[in-house]
């Protein structure tokens, strides 16, 4: 089912996925409450990570909606508590959602544990947008390490590591890299890449293209070149 906001179409929830938002200022906790219930979660709000931490301790959540700013600590210590707690592959996600928006900080949320990461002031599309990927990956084999050729793929925080490097790719083109990989020896069309990231809202431009360019690059970066190879008037593989 989809709800149409602004012309933009939001895949919906079902009524038993529970979102946890820690956030301490009134005003937006009540809008990403809104927002979030509407949407079709159920949500709990914490202004503290006294509360936060109470509350998981009495049921399991799907998503953390996670400040880092907040009265009684940063963030990133309940973003580590929760990478560590044991319960993996059903470890809670956890999106930050904060005012820091200098690498730094989105590198360290990242390291702590944190499947995604947005700044504040944020698109409310965005954000649902963001948790619901994060929750499909969650609900899934995808939330799998996947290992090939040098490279371990970690949905968890859309991840790329060869050897001690690791490169944090956007969503997209990381579910680009993941089917090539998961697949590979096989050449996957386009269309196919296409389908797997929009659905059935197909783009207008050749995104996939730049997509694979991006990854070729980083790629090289990681010392891994000539991973992704064109077959013509096919698509793409890797061997």
């Amino acid at each position: 089912m989809r709800s149409l906001e602004d012309g933009v179409g939001v895949a919906r929830a079902s009524f038993d996925t529970h979102i946890l938002v820690v956030e301490d200022e009134q005003q937006l906790a009540t809008l990403l409450d809104e927002q979030l219930r509407l949407s079709g979660y159920v949500v709990s709000l914490a202004a503290d990570l006294a509360t936060a931490r109470e509350l998981l301790s009495e049921r399991d959540f799907d998503l953390v909606v996670l400040d880092r700013n907040l009265p009684d600590g940063d963030g990133l210590e309940l973003a580590e508590e929760l990478a560590l707690d044991g319960r993996s592959p059903d470890v809670t996600a956890v999106l930050m959602l904060t005012a820091r928006a200098d690498v730094d900080s989105r590198v360290a949320g990242l390291y702590a544990g944190a499947s995604d990461y947005l700044t504040k002031p944020f698109s409310v599309q965005e954000l649902l947008a963001r948790i619901y990927v994060r929750l499909r990956e969650r609900g899934g084999s995808s939330g799998e390490l996947l290992r090939y050729g040098g490279m371990e793929l970690d949905p968890a925080n859309s991840s790329c590591r060869v050897g001690e490097q690791v490169a944090f790719l956007p969503d997209r083109e990381f579910r680009v890299l993941h089917t090539l990989v998961k697949y590979h020896g096989r050449v996957i069309t386009q269309g196919d890449l296409e389908r797997s990231l929009y659905s059935d809202e197909l783009p207008d431009s050749n995104t996939v293209e730049v997509f694979v360019y991006n990854l070729r690059r980083k790629l090289r970066d990681l010392g891994l070149d000539n991973v992704i190879r064109t077959v013509r008037n096919r698509g793409y593989i890797i061997v």
